[in-house]
This record gives structure tokens, sequence and C-alpha cells, in this order.
């Protein structure tokens, strides 16, 4: 084994770009610094603090900036963190001497800082990223994505939180190193860092697993345009460690017969996205396949997210493999980084309780008011906004739920610009919105007809121009007017059916009676372009006020068992 440098020999540390002294350097007890792929580095540096002079007057203070580095005992300097100094503790323990912790993190923390609701339109995953980064001063390093999306909504997230579902999605990873926002695909042949067991290779502990391994991952979904399934598919992990095991694990599993991952739950609205989440989540179950644990000795060129090539662990367990995270340890006993292989995967318990789906989840209903009731494709779709979220960006277009909705069917009502809608989310995801109804509420009253009324007693659909059908429980009938106040009642407790016109016109058909009574202040004409015959069972009368007339065009006839002309 190597022989053991002290502490101040390998670690460098600078506060605001200036180095600290040396006195303040020599009471450094312990430092770590902890990588990590999938979540914000962090460090922590514990130091003797006899007489309180570090905590009292610096150099560590709440928002300083922070470089931790190390060499690897000869002129090779590796920086560890660039960060910001979080969190002072001082620890006052019984009987012994004063320590100062300090702890803080890289600047994606800023990320976490702040949650935002907004939209984006017509972007693609690699222009969120650089977009975000540039908000809080950080240089993009990004790998271009292809699939342009026409609304994407964050969703009172964190720009991190928000960023790494996007990763997730594709599988991609996200962090932040050197001032620099990473947005990339896993590295595949990126040059490794050499060790050996026995020699910087300390320990290694693979677990070479079955678990999660699957023949083919399938992503279903829906095209509504099209009204047909999309089907995304992939057979080809791409995690696997580089070594010479002769089966990977899709390979071996299939001795136990097919297996397959059918995702059904994560919407898609097109093929290559289906496509690229079925990818990602057949890279996921890749990973799986040898997760390990390492540590390696004076080898600060570990770093998360980069490979590692392994020796002298046979030919099964040699080769490179993916670093998951990175904790360096700095202590007078030498300087050890422990090491993970996991894949795609943090490790962390909250990952494993949320069934390892890091996606906001919106379950249930909200409020929203309707934005845009002009739906482009003539879909019946209306944009919300969400004002207890925010007033500053509007949803996707959204699906209108109407009753007996088919081909050319069904109840079809659109909601106005400012109605209030109760709006789901389609698997709880906030970027695929459902109207489910409009509502009343303080400012939007009942239907008058349901307002003046015993309201249980009485249903009713009104337009917005006051045209409507009303359903009188209590009365038995139905009555159906415009707003001009032309009506038809369907009366069930007085056996009546009764048209009106708004001038008074009526036309009422008596069941109690057996009568049909037409009633005009005015003319009546009734016309026929063909034959017309008036017969009744019993008499019939016809009586003028005045002159009745009797005309044909042709022959008149006049017949009857007796005629008297009077």
């Amino acid at each position: 084994m190597s022989k053991k440098t002290s502490l101040s020999t390998e670690l460098i540390i600078k506060i605001d770009g200036t180095k600290i002294q040396d006195s303040v350097r020599s009471q450094v007890v312990e430092t770590t610094v902890d990588q990590h792929v999938f979540m914000p580095d962090m460090f922590t540096l514990r130091m003797k603090d006899e007489k309180l002079q570090i905590l009292d007057n610096g150099p560590f203070d709440l928002t300083k900036e922070i470089e931790i580095a190390a060499s690897d005992g000869g002129s090779k300097r590796t920086v560890l963190i660039k960060g910001e100094i979080s969190s002072l503790e001082p620890y006052f323990g019984e009987g012994m001497t004063p320590e100062l912790i300090v702890r803080g993190y890289d600047k994606s923390h800023r990320l976490f800082r702040e949650t935002k609701s907004r939209a984006f339109l017509n972007k693609k995953d690699s222009q969120l990223a650089e977009e975000i980064a540039g908000e809080i001063d950080l240089s993009p390093e990004v790998d271009a994505t292809s699939t342009v999306y026409d609304h994407i909504f964050q969703s009172n997230q964190s720009n991190l939180e928000f960023l790494m579902e996007r990763a997730w999605r594709i599988g991609y990873e996200c962090f932040v190193d050197d001032g620099k926002l990473y947005f990339r695909k896993p590295p595949d042949n990126a040059t490794a860092v050499s060790l050996r067991w026995g020699h910087e290779l300390i320990s290694f502990k693979p677990r070479m697993t079955l678990a999660e391994q699957v023949d083919e991952v399938v992503v279903k979904g829906w095209d509504i345009d099209k009204q047909e399934a999309i089907v995304g598919k992939s057979d080809d992990g791409q995690l696997y460690p580089k070594i010479d095991e002769s089966r990977n694990g899709k390979d071996w599993a299939s001795s136990f017969g097919q297996g397959k991952l059918v995702i059904v739950d994560q919407p898609v609205v097109s093929q290559a996205e289906a496509d690229a989440l079925a990818q990602a989540r057949m890279n996921e179950r890749s990973g799986t396949f040898i997760q390990a644990e390492g540590i390696a000795y004076r080898r600060p060129d570990i770093k998360a997210g980069q490979m590692v090539d392994l020796a002298l662990l046979g030919s099964r367990f040699s080769g490179k493999y993916l670093v998951t995270n990175a904790t360096h340890v700095y202590s007078p006993e030498g300087f050890r980084t422990y090491f993970s292989v996991r894949g795609a995967r943090t490790g962390s318990l909250a990952e494993r309780v949320r069934d390892k789906k890091p996606l906001m989840r919106w379950p249930g209903v909200v409020t929203a008011v309707v934005t845009n009731a002009c739906d482009p494709n003539n879909w019946g779709r209306v944009k919300v906004k969400f004002p207890w979220l925010t007033d500053d960006a509007e949803s996707d277009w959204a699906r209108v739920i109407g009753a007996g909705g088919g081909p050319n069917a069904g109840f079809c009502a659109i909601p106005h610009v400012e109605d209030e809608v109760l709006v789901a989310f389609e698997h709880g995801d906030f970027s695929r919105p459902f109207v489910l109804g409009g509502m009343w509420n303080g400012q939007h009253d009942l239907p008058p007809v349901v307002g003046d009324a015993e309201q249980p007693l009485v249903s009713t659909w009104c337009s917005r121009n006051d045209h409507y059908i009303a359903i009188h429980e209590d009365h038995n009938k139905v009555e159906i007017k415009t707003a001009g106040g032309h009506a038809i009642n369907l009366d069930d407790n007085n056996n009546t059916i009764e048209i009106k016109s708004s001038s008074g016109l009526t036309v009422t058909m008596d069941s109690n009676s057996n009568k049909i009574i037409i009633n005009s202040g005015g003319d009546v004409e009734i016309k026929s372009s063909a034959n017309m015959k008036l017969e009744s069972g019993t008499n019939m009368y016809i009586k003028a006020g005045g002159t009745l007339n009797l005309e044909a065009s042709g022959t008149a006839n006049l017949k009857g068992a007796m005629v008297n002309l009077n």
C-alpha cells in the first residue's frame, strides 16, 4: 500500500479565491466531499477551534465561495468542489476542545431555493437546460436532444427538480460540477481512472443480480390525433459495465423465461418520446445488473459521472464502471475515496419509496380558469390557467369532457374564457389536463330559472345567451325557452303541451279534453303544396264572423245525406 501522506500536504482550500492560512488549515480535522450525479455535491469541514478565533473571525462565513482541491502527492491538482458555505455549526462538548463544522453545496443548491410555475413552448429538453443554466450563471454542458415539445409546464418545482425530472424521462444525467451545469447522456467511451486492487483500490464489493433484468421495456400511450396506440420499445440496455462477463443481465435473465416491463402511466405525445422513455428505462434496468461499492486510496481524480477502469479483479469483474457517487474523505489517517456504482439510481431511500419514478404527481382535481377557447384543431379543447399557482402561465390544450361524446355525437358545451372549471390530470401528469366541467361561484350565479326555484327540484341547461331547458321535478314539467321568449311547455300535471311565441300566439294540446287549441291574435294560414284532408269523427263546424269564401280552380263538389242552404 502507498505510504500515507499528512492531510496538510494534500488538501487545498480557498475562500473567495484566496488560499486559507496554514494556521487555519492545520486545524482541519476532517474534510468530506460528497459528489453525486443525481443530487447536489456537498462538503463538510470539521476543525478544532480552541479559542473560537475561526468562528468569530473567519475566514469561513455564510454565503462565501469555497474551493476544495487535492493533489495526488505529485504535481497533479484536482478540484473536488466549487461551492458556497450554507451553514456553520460550532460544537461545544463537555470537557472537549470546541469544534467548528462548516457545510455547504455546489451552486446547484441555488436551483433548489425557489419553486417556479411557468410554461415553455416549442422547446427541446436540451434547450430547457441551457436556458435554466443561464438564469443562475452556470455554463451549460448539454448534449442536444431532438424531440420538440409544444408545451412543457414547470408546476411549482425548483429548477433542479424540474430538470432532473426531464433528465429522468430521457435517461440523462443532470448535475453541477466546477461552475458548469451538465445535462447529458451517461458517458460511454470517456477516459477512465485506472485502479488496481491491492494497490490504489483498497476494496471492491460488487453484486451481480438479476432482480430487475428484463428482455424488453415497452411504453404505451395514446395518440389523440390519430386515435391509435403509441408503442415505444427498447431491448438494448446501455449501462452495463464494460467487463469481460460472458453474458449481460438481459441474457442471463432470459434463462428464467420472458421478462418484460410495460409502462402505461407515463403519458407520451409522440413515437419519438415513447422510444426515448423506453430506452431510458431499459438503461436504468441494465445499470442495476452489477451494483458495487469501492474504496480507493489517494485518488482525488475519481469523480461522480465518470468511468473507473478496475484491474486485478478476475476476468468477470475487471473492466470499466460508471461511478454514480464518490465521497472523498480526508483525515489524519490519510485520504480515501468511497465510490458506488448504481447506474441511473441514486440509492436513496426516497427513491425506493417513490418506486423509482421521480416525477411530480398531482392526484385528485384542481380548479382553473379558462384563458383560450379557440382550438386551432377544432377539437373543442381549451387552455386554462391556475390562479392559485401562477397568473403568468397557461396550460397546454386540454380536452373537455362531454356527456355521450363520440363520433358526431354527444352533448357539447365548450367553456367560455374566464369560466371557472374543474381539471384533472392524466396519470397525475400536470402537462396533461382534462376539463371535467364548469362551476358556479360567488361571481358566477346559477341560471335564473334555478336560482329562483327550490334548487334540488330543478335541473337545467342554460346557454350564455339565456336559452335554456329546465326540468321541474316539483311541477312535473319540462320547459324549453329561448332568450327571445319563445317556449314549449310539456306539463304532466295538467296533461297539456303548449307551444307559445313571444307575442302570445299559442298552440295547446289538452289531453284532459282531447282538444288542440290554436290561439292567434291575427291571421291563421294553413298551406299545403300537395293534397290536404280535414276529417272529423263526429261534427265539424266552420264559422266566419264575416264573409266565408269557398273557392276551387277545378270542380267544386258538395255532398251530404242532406244539404241545407240558408
